[in-house]
């Protein structure tokens, strides 16, 4: 008996692809290709935080930021969510990264180097006339030994050795938030005026989807679109932003990689 239906040859089927970044060399240089097959692709979560830590405008905000970057934003550069969640970790358990949680999503979280955290702190709680002894042992304490994005006032008091008095100063400094009774959360000072500029930018490329013909754009016709001043993380900064966060469907196409608005 002769099968009804033949198998379709490989050459037909469509490979799988995935929203790609640029990939970084050893030199620090970066390789604009988009659209690279599954298999290609390499998994350095490392690169792939510093190549987006790089699309971070530190200059449009006058240096009142660090570089902060989604960790979702690396679901757009590495296809396995698991592998990005491992090294994550590992990165923060290393004492390269310090993970904050921003957002309404419980399980959204910002990734900010240390070391670009620690000049940041040390600024701006200066700026806020907290004694530097204060901010060098939030420093030295919080910061190297606290792995979680929030921390509670027996760690404070008895492994940090922080008084009452102290922890108001770093309340103060913007350093930690209140969570709860006895519980703060991990912070950056001046979270609010990027969480307001990030919000307003992916508002906006959204928007832009939106008015598109079946709201969908090729990538590469979005990337030339004029991009509104008052979006200051930049457009590049947005597409790996709704690419992450799934807002969008990518579809590989002979003409390249199409972004579609997800209902």
């Amino acid at each position: 008996m002769s099968r009804k239906r033949t198998l379709m040859p490989d050459i037909y089927k469509q490979k799988k692809r995935i929203c790609y970044g640029p990939t970084m060399h050893l030199n620090g240089s970066f390789d604009n290709s988009n659209d690279k097959e599954l298999g290609n692709v390499p998994n350095d979560t490392k690169a792939s935080v510093l190549y987006l830590r790089s699309l971070f405008p530190v200059e449009k905000f006058e240096h009142r930021l660090p570089p902060v970057i989604f960790k979702h934003q690396l679901y757009s550069l590495i296809d396995s969510r698991t592998i990005v969640d491992k090294h994550i970790n590992d990165m923060l358990q290393q004492g390269e990264i310090n993970l904050f949680r921003l957002g309404a999503d419980s399980d959204e979280y910002c990734i900010v180097l240390k070391e670009d955290y620690r000049s940041h702190v040390a600024r701006n709680m200066a700026e806020a006339s907290i004694p530097k002894t204060i901010a060098d042992k939030f420093l030295n304490t919080v910061v190297e030994k606290c792995h979680n994005v929030n921390v509670d006032k027996n760690v404070l008091i008895n492994e940090y050795h922080f008084t009452d008095e102290e922890i108001t100063l770093l309340v103060n400094g913007s350093v930690i938030t209140v969570r709860d009774i006895g519980s703060w959360w991990l912070s950056i000072p001046n979270a609010g005026l990027f969480m307001k500029y990030f919000m307003r930018g992916r508002k906006s490329l959204l928007t832009m989807i939106r008015r598109c013909k079946y709201r969908e754009i090729l990538k590469k016709d979005l990337e030339i679109r004029n991009w509104p001043k008052t979006a200051r993380l930049g457009l590049a900064y947005h597409i790996h932003d709704i690419i992450g966060a799934d807002l969008v469907k990518c579809i590989q196409t002979t003409s390249g990689l199409l972004l579609r608005l997800k209902e």
